[in-house]
């Protein structure tokens, strides 16, 4: 048996737009065994067949070198990364079939291919490379093949997760984004977001705050959150490096470096909509992993 650990993941980061995203400490496991026919246990009974994104995710890696593994069990807890909230649980799965099907063929692969496989499949790299990698990646697709910058986290950040009680499906994320941008804005974001990864690397509060904001999707997405403003205003009053929209929500994701702040931001969340879940987490650094083989 082959026992595969991935991270959660909070893609766009502000002006990161279909390009950046963290590895966060939440984590799905996932148990793999071969057999003689396909069973999925652990998630919702539509998704318990060859449609599964973890079963594509593992089908992908097989057949790019030409193997054949109709028969599988898969054990899937996802419990602590919710779908569609934002944090990354298609990629995630995807991730986790891709990971064990390479260990399954003695670590044939490289990340850097792993990394193109899956991304197929995902459509987009801001979710796929840091469950593979970990950490903070920047990622563009050029020539067919996607190219991605680690960087290191600085290891007092602390990402305060606000995940409402309801879904923003991906889709319609997207149709609320107009269909053309100025050069303004598209320079405001450039810049933003080079600034923005090396900040959150070297641990600077004061460039974190100036750089995570955005004028691409979080202006337009806002109308789809209730509640937004009410937790910007608390993001503020908790003194927050900053807050953004995690992937195309429904998490918004506030930034510090006091844990004790970012309890505090929690609890009163948690008091203001007790039907809500939080989570305090910190960068994870590893990217997925293969926990054991039996």
């Amino acid at each position: 048996m082959i026992e595969v650990k991935v991270p959660a993941t909070s893609a766009n980061v502000g002006p990161g737009f279909d390009c950046m995203g963290i590895a966060l400490d939440s984590y799905a496991v996932f148990r793999f065994e071969k057999q003689e026919r396909l069973t999925i246990t652990g998630c919702d009974p539509k998704w318990q067949n060859e449609q599964n994104l973890v079963y594509q995710g593992f089908q992908k890696v097989m057949t790019h070198c030409g193997k054949v593994c109709n028969g599988l069990s898969i054990d899937i807890d996802a419990a602590d990364i919710p779908q569609a909230r934002g944090l990354g649980s298609s990629a995630v799965c995807i991730v986790a079939g891709a990971v064990a099907a390479n260990a399954f063929l003695n670590n044939r692969f490289s990340k850097a291919e792993l990394l193109d496989l899956c991304t197929e499949l995902e459509g987009h790299p801001d979710n796929v490379a840091p469950a593979i990698y970990g950490a903070l990646c920047v990622s563009f697709l050029q020539d067919g093949h996607v190219h991605t910058m680690r960087y290191q986290m600085d290891s007092d950040w602390k990402f305060c997760a606000i995940i409402p009680d309801y879904e923003i499906l991906t889709k319609k994320a997207r149709a609320v984004l107009p269909n053309q941008l100025s050069y303004q804005d598209a320079i405001f974001n450039i810049g933003h977001c080079a600034a923005l990864a090396k900040a959150l690397e070297i641990g600077d509060a004061d460039m974190v705050a100036a750089a995570c904001d955005d004028r691409l999707h979080q202006p337009y997405r806002k109308s789809l959150f209730p509640q937004y403003e009410e937790i910007d205003t608390l993001c503020q009053i908790y003194e927050m490096c900053t807050m953004y929209i995690s992937g195309s929500g429904s998490t918004m994701m506030a930034i510090c470096k006091d844990q004790a702040k970012g309890k505090a931001l929690l609890d009163a969340v948690n008091q203001k909509f007790p039907n809500w879940k939080t989570l305090l987490l910190s960068a994870d650094m590893q990217g997925a992993v293969v926990e054991e083989v039996a």
